[in-house]
């Protein structure tokens, strides 16, 4: 499974050596709606920002941990994210300026990759409290009520809630590779929906429900962004190239993806065409998430 830790492992490795020489730049503008992303562009640990729509950027986790994987409430007034202030990593909530911070998991294994219900009422995640793979869990938006939903032997990581709240889909080697599959929301009935045997990862739905946009490796050993029926069928590829694209996410209309490629955040509009480039310089710029 390639990303089922923390985005700062990635982070780590590839930015120590930055360290002061940050890329500050605001990106091109506009764009449609406002992105929530995560960069190592302030002092060389991973933080959450705000691409606005006319381009600029705005911190809005400000710590030395490693904070990362943003979720937005279906308001858009806050954002969940896993970090690792206090020794391991938890998930938190936060209001966009950053003001009012609320940790939701207090465990000591990993909690991480939130994942905000469209009800706005519960929490999605990934865990490693019961036994050393991570599990798929939900939880009540204010940290109650702590719930497992999957019981494989292998990792079930990066759930991703279907916009009608009655599915989550999520990745999974419990095939002995990574798949996607779709389960009812509260766990039961998990299908697979990829059935490849090469790497599929990132989940992330259409805001129609219809089509399930993800990333895999199953057309060369660079991954690439593909999008799907719901159901797995339709598989077609939208990106083409010698570096990876990953952790696509849809613009609240539909009509654009946004993910991230060697480091930067790009958008395209969701048939593959007119890829357009949004962050650049020697910052690492990770799993861009619009704003609902």
């Amino acid at each position: 499974m390639k990303s089922w830790l923390p985005l700062t492992v990635s982070l780590a490795a590839g930015g120590a050596a930055l360290v002061g020489c940050r890329d500050t730049a605001a990106p091109f503008a506009p764009i449609p709606a406002r992105i929530a992303f995560v960069s190592d562009r302030r002092l060389g640990q991973s933080d959450i920002w705000l691409m606005n729509t006319d381009g600029s950027l705005q911190l809005v986790t400000d710590h030395l941990a490693q904070d990362d994987w943003p979720s937005w409430s279906p308001d858009g007034t806050h954002l969940a994210f896993e970090s690792d202030r206090s020794s391991n990593y938890d998930i938190y909530s936060t209001t966009l300026d950053g003001s009012v911070l609320v940790q939701l998991t207090a465990d000591t294994a990993f909690d991480g990759q939130p994942a905000w219900s469209p009800d706005g009422a519960k929490i999605a995640f990934a865990s490693t409290r019961n036994g050393t793979t991570p599990q798929i869990y939900v939880m009540k938006a204010n940290g109650d009520s702590v719930v497992r939903l999957t019981h494989s032997i292998r990792f079930d990581v990066q759930p991703a809630w279907s916009p009608d709240g009655t599915k989550i889909a999520f990745a999974t080697n419990r095939d002995s590779n990574d798949e996607i599959y779709v389960m009812n929301a509260d766990g039961t009935n998990a299908v697979n929906v990829t059935n490849h045997p090469a790497a599929d990862d990132g989940p992330a739905w259409s805001p129609d429900g219809t089509k399930i946009a993800f990333y895999s490796d199953r057309d060369g050993s660079d991954f690439a962004i593909y999008v799907m029926n719901a159901n797995g069928s339709g598989v077609v590829r939208l990106t083409s190239t010698t570096v990876h694209h990953e952790l696509p996410a849809w613009s609240p209309d539909g009509q654009y993806i946004a993910f991230d490629s060697d480091a930067d955040i790009y958008m395209m509009k969701a048939d593959g065409t007119g890829l357009r480039r949004l962050t650049s310089g020697n910052a690492q710029d990770f799993m861009p998430r619009w704003q609902p």
